[in-house]
């Protein structure tokens, strides 16, 4: 166990076999964020004492977002790796208070891998919440680590937040959904640990998304009705992590009584029910007067449901299992995992970037098919033409979403592969129309212990834009260690950037015929991109159909243009860079008059 020595220390004794299994879980990387932990702090606007992140749209509504990586399970069992993968995304958003309406997919890996995309689609499509888009990068430099990160976002009034934490020693906590069985358990700290040539045994968590179909409508019929006063995932760490965060985020105590958690295996020793990740559960904060309606509603909705943990002012986290008591630790000593120190560092000079490697040209449309992006009848950009555009039910209001990462040139310089990645991002919102208000960001990193250089630049990166931007970071995932057999994956910061469109409706829905015109400065500058979106706005104006690809032409804007009637006709390709351009499609021709270098590159027809 890593930091054996540091619980030692904690504790002042030796760690009993559960305490060991206990911290082992809720000191891993991917629950304790012990290396990146000090980066998150400075990021503006940061906050992760809540589930997903949170800006507001206008009117009262907001929306609240978050990426999440599954990429070891998604390795070892690729279909319910990614399945699972969305399910719990899905979960992180509704424990908000708000129903989720869309999901995005960024996907690395050496080739098309198609139990992750049949993980992806099966399960989004079956619970009724739309994949509306995404990415894919193929590429030999993920044949052993695929990458696989969703993000969720759902809509809502900023009264119906809910906190994700306890308040009360009155307060009892309900966990319910699916039976609790093997399946998972140490998933998370799994997935802080190199992948060797021969997989580890785990028990990869199984998805049911019908179960997950009915927790939602559970979860936010109970929240309607006013029961719930705080609410947490059962994740990664199962009910050790959802009960112990409720409690300490609220500065309380509690006792867990483990024999009360419905199980699917009824030979399960505590500890096995303590760290569980089976899928399709929650934990609600709530008072003893309205458990009974709580479970009430579980019940209705063909779900499994009890009281498990009653909480007090003690401090303390108290585990019982068949009249004994299996942990009895701090709260925050299970919360407050090892911090590594951030190494201080500085921008390294934008002459040291360069594109490393390339992708095969691997269409995404096929990817696209498969997936439902009009369930809910709110998407208005179809996949594969830019960001998602979503309208908000009984608003003119919408917002718009795109995940986006630039690992191609992260070996060159870890810095500004962040750095560009966002700006990218947030002009691709721009050429919708949106004004881009929040990030999410999903770091997917080698071994930090061998390389903490790079992980502090790609981390100083993302602070430096969201700073230049004025763009908050709300939300987020770290996973690291994805590495085989010694070798890591390029540096992968994946941005998900979220804004908010004023007038939904003023959106196109699709390109006109015209012509296709490069329009902006070669080469990056910060200090140009204003006047790249004030050009995008005049443009707009005009009529002009807007997009914001790395490249162009690519297999997937082929297919999605031939899925419309239309078909396009290059004069010049554009290949990878990072160049501050953008395309626009003008039915009228020339840009005359523009305040930006253009020039034509293509015709749609």
């Amino acid at each position: 166990m890593r930091y054996l020595s540091h619980l030692v220390e904690v504790l002042g004794r030796e760690p009993s076999p559960v305490e060991r299994h206990a911290f082992e879980v809720a000191w891993s990387e991917h629950c304790g964020y012990s290396h990146t932990r000090a980066y998150i702090s400075r990021l503006p606007g940061v906050s992760r004492e809540v589930n997903a992140g949170v800006v507001e749209l206008g009117e009262g509504l907001v929306c609240v977002f978050k990426i999440e990586s599954h990429n070891h399970p998604s390795a070892v069992e690729p279909y319910n790796g990614a399945a699972t993968g969305v399910g719990g995304i899905i979960r992180d958003v509704l424990a908000m208070g708000v129903r989720p309406v869309a999901i995005l997919d960024s996907l690395h890996m050496h080739r098309v891998i198609d139990g992750i995309v049949a993980g992806i689609g099966d399960y989004g499509n079956a619970i009724g919440v739309p994949t509306v888009g995404g990415q894919l990068r193929v590429s030999s430099r993920f044949r052993h680590n695929p990458l696989v990160n969703a993000m969720a976002l759902g809509v809502g009034r900023g009264s119906e937040v809910v906190p994700s934490r306890a308040t009360s020693p009155d307060q009892v906590i309900v966990v319910f959904g699916g039976l609790t069985g093997r399946d998972g358990i140490h998933g998370a700290s799994f997935a802080s640990r190199d992948l060797s040539g021969e997989h580890e045994r785990i028990n990869i968590q199984v998805g049911d998304p019908f179960a997950e179909k009915l927790l939602i409508e559970a979860f936010l019929q109970m929240r309607s009705e006013g029961l719930v006063d705080g609410a947490q995932d059962l994740g990664a760490g199962g009910v050790l992590m959802a009960t112990c965060e409720l409690m300490g985020k609220g500065g309380l105590g509690g006792t867990v009584h483990l024999d009360a958690v419905p199980l699917r295996e009824p030979d399960m020793e505590g500890w096995e029910v303590l760290l569980s990740e089976s899928q399709e559960r929650m934990a609600v904060v709530t008072t003893p007067d309205r458990a009974g309606r709580v479970l009430e509603i579980a019940r209705e909705h063909m779900l499994y449901g009890a009281v498990v943990a009653r909480l007090d002012r003690s401090g303390l986290y108290r585990a019982v299992f068949g009249g004994e008591v299996l942990l009895e630790v701090p709260v925050r000593a299970l919360l407050e995992a090892p911090a590594e120190e951030a190494l201080e560092v500085s921008p390294p000079p934008l002459s040291s970037l360069r594109v490393s490697f390339g992708f095969e040209d691997e269409s995404a449309a096929p990817i696209f098919s498969r997936y439902d992006y009009m369930v809910g009848n709110d998407t208005v950009l179809p996949p594969g033409l830019g960001p998602a555009v979503l309208r908000v039910k009984g608003s003119r209001r919408g917002v718009a979403v795109c995940v986006h990462s630039r690992e191609d040139l992260a070996e060159s310089s870890p810095y500004w592969a962040s750095f560009v990645a966002l700006f990218e991002a947030c002009r691709k919102l721009v050429s919708v129309g949106a004004r881009p208000v929040g990030v999410t960001d999903g770091l997917n990193y080698g071994d930090p212990d061998v390389d903490p250089l790079g992980l502090a630049l790609t981390m100083r990166g993302l602070e430096d834009a969201c700073r230049q931007l004025g763009l908050p970071v709300v939300s987020g995932n770290a996973s690291l260690y994805n590495t085989f057999e010694g070798t890591p994956i390029p540096p992968t910061l994946i941005v998900g950037a979220v804004g908010a469109v004023e007038d939904v409706y003023g959106v196109s829905r699709r390109p006109p015929r015209g012509k296709v015109f490069r329009v902006g400065f070669e080469g990056f500058d910060p200090s140009r991109e204003a006047r790249v979106w004030r050009g995008m706005e005049v443009l707009r104006d005009r009529g002009c159909f807007l997009m914001a690809p790395s490249s162009f032409p690519s297999a997937t804007l082929r297919d999605v243009l031939r899925s419309m009637g239309l078909s396009l006709k290059v004069l010049r390709p554009i290949p990878r860079g990072f160049d501050q351009t953008f395309l626009a499609v003008s039915p009228e021709g020339e840009l005359e008059g523009l305040d930006l270098p253009w020039e034509e590159v293509g015709e749609i027809s």
